[in-house]
């Protein structure tokens, strides 16, 4: 089995793992706060989200490009993600003070039931957030994907802990699923420190050409995160503005709950970033089309038993409460499925140092999306949210599959049309596993 598949493979049960830890908090949370108490404290987690994707430049994708490509050492990366980390946080920190002291932020604050209090203790912990994704990701370029995996099991696992202590034993509410959200970030933090101090010297030093290469390369990508997770999170926002936190809550869970198809896209772009910043350009343009069509076949298929599933699901799982939540979850898999394509798709091209497109897919997707917002949201609610989404991110899929197409020199068809010959790829990973298992009993 090759290093792709493997490391894919390793990165997929992680993602398993990670999967069942999330839904049972998820759970956990919905069951406990409700729709109007989940609407609220998705808010407090977004507001800070904001900052985070806003004042972290790019470096992560940087750290990923540089490492990988090994146009610098390891030692300088992780010297600069060091010291970084502190001074966008800092800057972060007293942008949102400012931010803070304007009466529209004052009135949207209290319109949605948001205890301040709770607010900041999510915005102070946003260097330890920078460190921690900063560090993960120089793991992630240096090809060590099994302790980038254990970052993300570690964070999974004190969540769930810390969510089912503070709030089924201590009855903590919202402020239970605060401090556990801080728990987990501050404990991954402390465990990519640890595992990178054993490839590299922890010290203090700025390397300003890194620096200024990372600005340039992070910076192409920075807008283009931006971009996405505006188009992932600002419809919560809008919906905040023009319905009420119980709408947030229910919105939140379709997402939730349509996000978990990224399992497999999210495996393979983890991957896929850093192999194709090592490999030939002409080993991409055949490694990419075939991870790509394995993305769309999978998740239509998955999309397709979740939407029979829709139903039941959320009640079992969430209650009825969380019923409404059913018609925009199935809104949503259209796009989610263009945007496990487009995922990717972006990954490949920044590997290839070509960023700069998907700031362009971003950018127009953001564009249609707040049009289409704003339009459908007070005629039809969440369902016009989603229906937003859905159409927005087909746009961003589309300009950033043209852009592959036209740098690949690849048909259509060899990037989204499964292939009898694919299927072999599923028997081998079967094999494997069979040998593995086989293995470990001897």
């Amino acid at each position: 089995m090759n290093s792709f598949s493997k490391d894919s493979l390793i990165t997929f049960f992680t993602e398993i793992m990670v999967f069942i830890f999330s839904l049972v908090s998820l759970i956990v949370l919905a069951r406990v706060l409700g729709p109007t108490g989940k609407g609220i404290y998705s808010l407090i987690l977004l507001i800070p989200g904001l900052l985070f994707t806003f004042g972290s430049f790019g470096i992560e994708s940087a750290n990923v490009y540089f490492v990988g490509s090994r146009k610098y050492k390891i030692q300088d990366v992780v010297s600069n993600s060091l010291i970084l980390p502190f001074i966008l946080g800092i800057i972060l920190i007293l942008i949102f003070w400012a931010i803070s002291q304007f009466d529209f932020f004052q009135k949207f604050i209290h319109s949605n039931q948001i205890p301040p209090k709770y607010l900041w203790l999510v915005v102070l912990i946003i260097p330890i957030s920078l460190l921690s994704s900063f560090f993960r990701n120089i793991l992630r370029g240096k090809g060590d994907i099994t302790n980038y995996n254990k970052i993300k099991i570690s964070e999974g696992i004190i969540s769930l802990v810390a969510v089912i202590i503070f709030l089924l034993m201590f009855k903590k509410g919202i402020f239970g699923a605060v401090l556990s959200y801080i728990l987990a970030i501050a404990g991954a933090c402390l465990l990519s420190v640890f595992l990178v101090k054993k490839i590299a010297q922890i010290r203090f030093f700025l390397n300003k050409n890194l620096l200024k290469d990372s600005a340039v390369y992070g910076g192409k990508v920075y807008l283009a995160n931006a971009l996405s997770f505006l188009n992932y999170r600002l419809d919560m926002l809008l919906i905040a503005m023009f319905l009420v936190p119980a709408a947030v809550g229910l919105y939140s869970i379709a997402v939730s709950i349509a996000e978990k198809l990224f399992l497999l896209s999210g495996t393979l772009a983890t991957v896929l970033l850093p192999k194709v910043s090592a490999i030939s350009s002409f080993e991409a343009d055949n490694l990419t089309p075939r991870v790509t069509r394995h993305i769309f076949f999978i998740m239509i298929i998955a999309s397709l038993v979740l939407a029979v599933l829709a139903t039941p699901l959320i009640k079992l799982l969430f209650g009825q409460a969380f019923l409404p939540s059913v018609l925009p979850l199935l809104i949503l898999l259209p796009g989610i499925i263009a945007f496990g394509v487009g995922g990717a798709l972006t990954a490949d091209l920044g590997g290839r140092g070509r960023p700069e497109f998907a700031f362009y897919s971003s950018f127009a997707c953001l564009i249609v999306n707040v049009a289409l917002n704003i339009l459908l949201i007070p005629r039809w609610g969440i369902s016009g949210a989603a229906f937003a989404s859905t159409i927005s991110y087909w746009i961003d899929t589309l300009i950033i599959l043209f852009a592959f197409l036209k740098i690949s020199k690849r048909s259509l068809g060899e990037v989204l049309l499964i292939k009898a010959q694919d299927f072999q790829d599923y028997f081998r990973i079967i094999s494997h596993l069979k040998n593995s298992l086989r293995t470990k009993r001897l």
